[in-house]
């Protein structure tokens, strides 16, 4: 009897871990990968100015020891801003899988995936992964990316089109249920939400120099909260090429000069107490070291871009650290219930 209930533990045990991984096997390592992704591009091009279509495709990745696996695909053109080819050189892609497909590859468990595309050059791109993996050391209450380099191949006129970096996006249903909740989607206010997601988020945007967001509106927010609504919601912030940490230049209007990335570090978080104030950043400045460290072991990024950003969180570090800097960054301009017409 005992060795019949502890076989049951084990495996009840190992089928708990196997279906924890299978959403996950993607995002598990850090590993850059090659690919190759062939569809018909000239017809996906038409989609940027159009009602976006699925277009079959083929997704070819190669494994270290120099095998390669090649998947039949769905591919979409996704996106707002970066759709639009006066923005954007190349489209970002929705990239759908049949999960009967990709059974033993590193996309099982994978449906539908949004895969960001470099808008002008590599460097935007590599820095925008990069807040990414930051904001996977604040919580895992964040998306996971896997950064990629893909040959793109346009089948409809036999053409190589370019070899660039690319990266896969988690799918926001499948974070939600790594973290044990659900995808949420209806109007609320930050003071609805967890009161430390919301601090710790508001300082992580402040610190990337990112205002492109709002909870009302769920603009570039994802929404997470456990099944029975008992709990407050959790808000996930997403899309960050516009912030001052990647500083990408099609977020400038022409009159505008690089030295405005400066400027879009607004404090959009609410009032908290100066006690809270510094418990979120002692909070960060635990986290400095390793920041700095995911940020230097990044060897796809320039020497120039990689200066950049390092400059970019230094002076964060410097603003939190000086009374004057706080209260006229924080203070001056954190927001209160009357901001949203809410009786106090």
């Amino acid at each position: 009897m005992l060795k019949t209930s502890l076989y049951v533990l084990l495996f009840s045990s190992f089928l708990s871990l196997t279906f924890a991984g299978e959403t996950d096997s993607l995002f598990r390592s850090e590993e850059l990968i090659r690919m190759e992704l062939r569809a018909d591009f000239t017809e996906i091009e038409n989609d940027r100015n159009g009602t976006a279509q699925l277009h079959e495709g083929k997704l070819i990745y190669f494994n270290k020891d120099g095998s390669d696996v090649m998947l039949p695909v769905a591919v979409s053109v996704r996106g707002h801003f970066r759709k639009d080819p006066e923005n954007c050189i190349f489209p970002p892609l929705s990239i759908s899988f049949r999960k009967s497909d990709v059974v033993n590859t590193i996309f099982r468990g994978q449906g539908k995936l949004k895969l960001v595309t470099p808008c002008q050059n590599d460097e935007d791109l590599i820095d925008e992964y990069l807040v990414y993996r930051l904001y996977n050391r604040v919580t895992d209450l964040s998306l996971k990316v896997r950064l990629v380099k893909i040959v793109y191949y346009d089948t409809a006129e036999d053409s190589y089109i370019f070899e660039r970096y690319s990266f896969f996006l988690e799918n926001k249903k499948h974070a939600a249920k790594r973290n044990d909740l659900v995808y949420k989607d209806y109007f609320l206010t930050p003071f609805t939400l967890d009161r430390d997601n919301y601090m710790k988020l508001s300082v992580f945007q402040y610190m990337i120099g990112n205002k492109d967001w709002f909870i009302t509106s769920r603009h570039n927010i994802i929404i997470m909260q456990t099944a029975d609504g008992e709990q407050n919601p959790y808000a996930v912030p997403y899309d960050f090429d516009f912030s001052g940490f990647v500083n990408a230049s099609y977020t400038y209007l022409p009159e505008e000069t690089q030295s405005v990335s400066d400027s879009r570090r607004i404090f959009r978080g609410l009032c908290y107490t100066e006690d809270e104030f510094r418990e979120v950043f002692d909070f960060y400045r635990e986290l400095k070291p390793e920041f700095r460290t995911v940020i230097k072991k990044q060897k796809h990024l320039s020497f120039d871009s990689k200066r950049h950003v390092l400059k970019y969180l230094k002076q964060f570090y410097s603003i939190i650290d000086s009374r004057d800097l706080f209260e006229q960054e924080f203070l001056a301009h954190c927001e209160t219930k009357k901001s949203y017409n809410i009786p106090e």
